[in-house]
């Protein structure tokens, strides 16, 4: 046998003995929810379950809502700016919250987080929700939820907000997170560190990643009413005396 051919045979030989290595990059959490499992709600069915909701004595509780200011965060296909997508999220949000009696305050998409967070601060907030979606490396998918540290009302709400819009999406969840060092030792998310109410920042999926992109896209109103019950049944757990009878 030519000897060239006794190199090649000896390298594929040597290929296939040898167990196959890949560097992993992909930030997604392991799943944990069964995509079989987790039923398509439908807006009419969401708009059902939002009539069941709490509703409020007038102006007993409050909200900051903080959509994206991020113009420059785009997002696969046709999804445009993660700033245009939240607001229209936030925009199914508020109507819905002020008819059942919670007092919104919403920010100015064009002011900073400083202003936001200043101006729920200035207004004695009973929450402050800012709402976002998510972007890594066009592979990772998933639903997340940050408060500043864990053990407080923060967290509680983070949970419920996770878990309202798995009731609707069939990706990873991703947990609830704290975020005093997100972006390193003593690095926090502003909008988690610094309002002085209970304070979450909800990535809902991953814009820059085609099936999150196109199920946000295709869900604007069912994630907005399911943000909504996530707040409607946080503030009636935490302030049972603003329940209107």
């Amino acid at each position: 046998m030519p000897s060239f051919l006794k190199l090649a045979l000896a390298v594929a030989f040597c290929c296939a003995a040898t167990p196959a290595f890949a560097q992993v990059t992909d930030p997604v959490a392991p799943e944990t929810v069964d995509p079989e499992a987790r039923p398509n709600l439908t807006a009419s069915a969401d708009a059902a379950t939002l009539a069941d909701m709490p509703r409020f004595k007038p102006n007993a509780v409050s909200l900051y809502l903080s959509p994206s200011n991020q113009i420059r965060n785009i997002g696969f296909g046709d999804y445009r700016s993660e700033k245009e997508r939240m607001n229209e999220v936030a925009d199914v949000m508020e109507p819905i919250l002020k008819a059942h009696g919670v007092v919104v305050y919403r920010n100015d998409p064009e002011k900073g987080l400083r202003d936001y967070v200043a101006e729920a601060n200035a207004r004695d907030v009973d929450l402050y929700f800012a709402v976002h979606s998510n972007a890594a490396n066009k592979r990772a998918r998933g639903t997340e939820a940050f408060c500043f540290r864990f053990g407080g009302e923060g967290e509680r709400f983070a949970k419920r907000v996770v878990d309202e819009i798995l009731t609707i999406y069939n990706g990873p969840n991703r947990g609830v997170k704290e975020s005093h060092s997100h972006f390193g030792p003593g690095k926090p998310l502003y909008e988690t560190a610094n309002p002085n109410a209970p304070a979450v920042l909800v990535e809902i999926a991953f814009h820059d990643e085609e099936r999150d992109a196109n199920w946000i896209l295709a869900n604007i109103e069912p994630i907005g009413q399911a943000l909504t019950r996530a707040v409607l049944k946080h503030l009636a757990a935490e302030h049972p005396e603003a329940v209107a009878n």
